[in-house]
């Protein structure tokens, strides 16, 4: 372009005004109006997100970052009766200018104890290397029983404490197109449990939940890996998304169970005649098989429909078995800058192996919510679900999806 063409006018430099159409206005009016009261909650809602976000759960990255250690309160919460409170510590630099420390505890009033610790050095390089380490001590978590046909009633609590410890060689700077080849160890330990009525030991007998009164350890081996190509990390309204994790676990001690555990997911995205509505589809399949002379895995062991996997209309922990598969289909719609509004349906399902499960045994989500975005890998959700078994409201933090 020539130096002295002007800033301000039409041409290669600056784009025309991007004015609706007409037609699409008229088209558009009835549902602005009808979202009208959602807006305002979004722009209150981003607002308050805005303002805690980048100062208790994401620092911003495009700042240099400060040397020295660096405390801040800490939330983690995972159900509305359990908000885990704590301190959380962050250490760039340490022990080199390309590593990062991040540290967290935190304890709710349902007695639920949990801490993180992650030291990451080649941040962002192309090798680097990462040492996690995690515990979480919860007394009340949930257990229906084994299969996709258990009864709501059946509910049931236990105490389940784990300890986790893995060490991962980084291969790519990018989290959407890296390479991981991790081993870890994992011990986890159930007991009867508090904060919760009935306990479990009341309700199923040994048989139904098999190492429910004995603790496992083991080691494990793996490689996990993502690849992506999209238009955008952070709101993403085309292109693919795949993420794959293949471990062998081994025993550490006698009467522990060797097996196979996986998991592989898939999120494709598509515009509806414009970025600021996008069509998205989401996939997981993820499960354990026994290796050797196993034949009979830990409960507590099972993928189940908890976190990532949890089914939308349903109680987290609500169903568990060898394997599990969750379909995604999702319509967002921007409202205002970072916020989207969005619309799921979605089918979920757990099965003792592969051949056994149906599309008639799919259990069918469906609702709404908001999504916010506060960086490229860490986002807000807030989802209200139906299903046979009512309205279940989900509040996610950290979620990268």
């Amino acid at each position: 372009m020539p130096a002295d063409s002007a800033s301000t006018a039409d041409g290669p430099r600056v784009a025309p005004p991007d004015h609706e159409r007409g037609w699409e206005t008229a088209l558009r009016a009835p549902f602005r109006v009808v979202f009208f009261p959602l807006r305002l909650v979004g722009m209150g809602l981003e607002a308050g997100v805005a303002y805690v976000g980048p100062r208790y759960f994401d620092p911003k990255a495009e700042q240099p970052p400060k040397r020295g250690p660096q405390l801040s309160p800490y939330i983690e919460p995972t159900a509305a009766n359990d908000v885990g409170l704590g301190v959380a510590v962050t250490w760039p630099g340490l022990p080199t200018s390309d590593s990062r420390l991040q540290a967290a505890v935190s304890w709710s009033l349902n007695d639920r104890r949990r801490a993180h610790f992650s030291e990451t050095i080649g941040y962002g390089r192309p090798v680097g290397f990462q040492l996690r380490a995690d515990y979480d001590f919860k007394p009340n978590r949930r257990f229906y029983g084994i299969g996709n046909e258990t009864p709501e009633t059946d509910l049931s609590y236990f105490l389940l404490s784990g300890t986790g410890v893995e060490a991962a060689l980084l291969v790519g700077g990018s989290p959407f197109r890296q390479l991981r080849i991790a081993s870890g160890y994992s011990s986890l330990r159930p007991g009867s449990g508090y904060n919760g009525d009935p306990l479990l030991e009341e309700v199923f007998p040994p048989a139904s939940a098999p190492y429910a009164q004995q603790a496992t350890e083991e080691i494990w081996y793996g490689v996990a890996g993502d690849i992506a190509a999209l238009d955008e990390a952070r709101d993403p309204s085309r292109g693919v998304h795949l993420r794959a994790d293949v471990r062998r676990v081994d025993a550490v001690r006698s009467g522990d169970p060797d097996y196979y555990q996986w998991r592989a997911e898939g999120r494709a995205y598509l515009p509806v005649f414009a970025k600021r509505r996008v069509m998205v589809v989401r996939g997981v399949y993820t499960g354990v098989d026994p290796a050797g002379d196993a034949t009979i895995l830990p409960f507590y062991r099972l993928p189940r429909s908890e976190g990532t996997t949890q089914f939308a209309g349903f109680a987290s922990e609500r169903f568990r078995d060898r394997q599990l598969m969750l379909a995604r289909f999702e319509y967002r719609w921007f409202i205002i800058n970072r916020l989207s509004a969005l619309g799921l349906y979605e089918l979920g399902e757990v099965a003792p192996d592969a051949g056994a499960f149906t599309l008639a045994g799919a259990h069918v989500s469906y609702g709404g919510g908001l999504r916010f975005a506060l960086s490229d890998q860490s986002v807000v959700r807030f989802e209200l679900a139906n299903s046979v078994e009512g309205l279940h409201a989900v509040i996610a933090l950290g979620s990268d999806f």
